[in-house]
């Protein structure tokens, strides 16, 4: 990622937010009342983007997250050497160090530093990679995206690691991870082409990721999918069937989900139609179409 459009993107999401604690007390102070629909309005108007902070503000860690199952690890007592290996298939700028099991998470390194001294001196190879490593900070996976990135902001770090209720590593989060809800995916030289989360087929006919949250899921079909112990639409459905398989489908308030593409136990894809007049289930979208693209872990 290019370090002056990160930068710039940080710039620009830290002004808007200090705009809005600005206006918010400012109004405040001055009439004793919350703020009104015209501050709102004038700061959405400042911040030039107004559904996006919306969504951020509605958002918690865990839906902008990469999780537990994809994170890209390197083990403290690994040599800079076989992390530079790594390093070559997986292009990541920050990667989280373990001692041994993904629960301890020790810190992450920035991996241009590594390289700046390997190259510098190839001896550093033979080091093992904890002595690169940087403090990571540690929030609940509840917390919300828009006071993580405060926080990360404060902490001036670029990488948390989220723990869940019972003490375990959820995933990780980067900055780059909850700016890209605001500004829309920033892509560099590496990234691969990532499909959009969710793409329209025909009359409410989509094919979706399986990260599309649930508030959003409901707000496009017009449907109630809350539930409290999953954020995303491939969560909701191993809750609705734990053995559910590819080409498998769950009928839910008029429309049929069916599993397009998955991984081991992981759902990738989902499609999205209505329940068919006559009953008949239509045939899924083949999942060959739909590209798959690694997780973005820094």
């Amino acid at each position: 990622m290019d370090i002056w459009i990160t930068l710039i993107a940080v710039i620009l999401v830290a002004l808007t937010f200090t705009a809005i604690r600005f206006m918010k007390r400012k109004e405040k102070n001055e009439t004793g009342d919350p703020p009104s629909a015209e501050s709102s309005a004038l700061l959405a108007e400042i911040s030039g983007m107004p559904s996006n902070l919306a969504v951020l503000s509605d958002r918690s860690a865990t839906e902008v997250m990469v999780p537990r199952t994809e994170m890209v690890y390197m083990e403290k007592d690994d040599s800079v050497k076989d992390c530079v290996s790594r390093f070559r298939d997986t292009k990541f700028t920050r990667y989280p160090i373990i001692d041994g099991d993904k629960d301890r998470v020790i810190g992450f390194v920035n991996f241009k530093e590594v390289l700046a001294e390997y190259v510098s001196d190839p001896v550093v190879g033979a080091k093992s990679i904890k002595h690169f490593v940087r403090p990571a900070i540690r929030v609940m996976d509840s917390t919300p995206a828009h006071e993580l990135l405060e926080k990360m902001q404060e902490e001036r770090t670029q990488m948390a690691i989220l723990i869940n209720e019972y003490g375990g590593t959820a995933g990780i989060v980067t900055a780059e991870d909850i700016i890209e809800v605001i500004v829309g995916e920033l892509y560099d030289e590496f990234d691969a082409a990532e499909p959009p989360v969710i793409q329209k087929i025909g009359d409410r006919h989509y094919i979706a990721s399986s990260k599309l949250s649930l508030s959003e899921a409901s707000h496009l079909l017009g449907i109630n999918m809350s539930d409290e112990d999953v954020d995303t639409i491939g969560g909701w459905m191993l809750t609705e069937n734990f053995d559910i398989q590819s080409g498998e489908t769950i009928e839910y308030s008029g429309f049929l989900f069916t599993v397009l593409e998955m991984k081991d136990h992981q759902i990738r894809h989902v499609e999205i139609q209505p329940v068919p007049a006559d009953d008949i289930i239509l045939e899924p979208a083949k999942a060959a179409s739909i590209p798959f693209a690694a997780a973005n872990n820094a």
